[in-house]
């Protein structure tokens, strides 16, 4: 026989979160209160399966991802933390997600990069 947690449909609770770091945090706190993914997944509607994700994510992001995906959920920075970004990138040992996140800031799209200079070459010698 499979036990499995008693299903009660729970009408999804009515809080307006900020963006997807704050309704993380939030699935982090519920989580350490003792809640199953699957029980916050039915309180605010989302699968399971996300609800993990967003949690593995607070557990394992470096201080400056955290610092800056809330940032970005403000609106005070251009969006570079994709949700599957970081649930990759978060796989990584902190210094990794730090030079991921200064890579992908790098590389998005609209940022100038400056032109690769060419090689120097010396002027040719005039014997004259």
């Amino acid at each position: 026989m499979i036990f499995m947690e008693p299903v009660a449909f729970e009408a999804p609770i009515g809080i307006d979160f900020a963006g997807t770091c704050d309704l993380a945090i939030w699935c982090k706190l519920l989580h350490d209160k003792g809640w199953s993914g699957a029980r916050i997944g039915r309180a605010i509607a989302k699968s399971e399966g996300y609800v993990n994700n967003l949690i593995r994510v607070v557990e394992r992001a470096s201080p400056s991802i955290m610092l800056r995906w809330r940032a970005e959920q403000s609106g005070m920075l251009d969006h570079v933390c994709a949700t599957d970004w970081l649930v990759a990138v978060c796989l990584l040992p902190h210094p990794g997600q730090d030079e991921e996140l200064q890579r992908r800031i790098a590389t998005r799209p609209g940022v100038e990069r400056a032109a690769p200079e060419a090689p120097h070459e010396p002027a040719p010698h005039d014997p004259a």
